[in-house]
């Protein structure tokens, strides 16, 4: 098809008002945005930073830097297994310890981690504990906690309200 005067195909691309053929979604092309400028090289004449030889490199500054440099790309994905899993372990350890500061009949208040966003600042009593969570007596419906207890609720979402307040 001839482009109409005023009007350019480009590609798979329609410019101008070139309307006769239907384009799915998927056969338009998305334009990207302009490459970024790239940082001014430093001038010749300009010194590096001075560094003091006497004082031994970070290790972790050493790890990063050669991560960024691309020295340890082959070992990346279990680089980000590792630090997975060093995760995890520390959340178990958190959870513990916060579970392990509760006791049965204690206040309790929803933090500002808690999902469904509607139980946050609701204040309760722990009536339960379980090996890894906690159930918490709110005495009252809260929204599809209709019979007032939220079952298996993480240690890690409780703040203990002080007994005075």
């Amino acid at each position: 098809m001839a482009p109409q005067s005023g009007a350019r195909l480009t590609g798979s691309i329609r410019t101008g008002s070139d309307h006769s053929q239907a384009m799915s979604k998927r056969s338009r092309q998305r334009t990207r945005p302009a490459p970024r400028p790239q940082l001014p090289a430093p001038h010749i004449n300009q010194q590096p930073p001075k560094s003091n030889a006497s004082l031994p490199a970070q290790p972790e500054r050493l790890l990063l830097d050669q991560i960024a440099d691309g020295v340890l790309d082959p070992h990346l994905a279990a680089l980000a297994d590792a630090i997975h899993a060093r995760q995890e372990l520390l959340d178990t350890v958190n959870s513990a310890k916060a579970l392990a500061m509760l006791n049965v009949g204690d206040r309790v208040r929803f933090n500002h981690h808690t999902r469904p966003q509607y139980l946050r600042g609701i204040e309760g009593v722990v009536i339960e504990l379980g090996r890894d969570s906690a159930t918490v007596c709110v005495h009252g419906p809260v929204g599809r906690f209709r019979s007032g207890t939220v079952r298996e609720c993480p240690p890690l979402l409780l703040e203990r309200v002080n007994p005075a307040a």
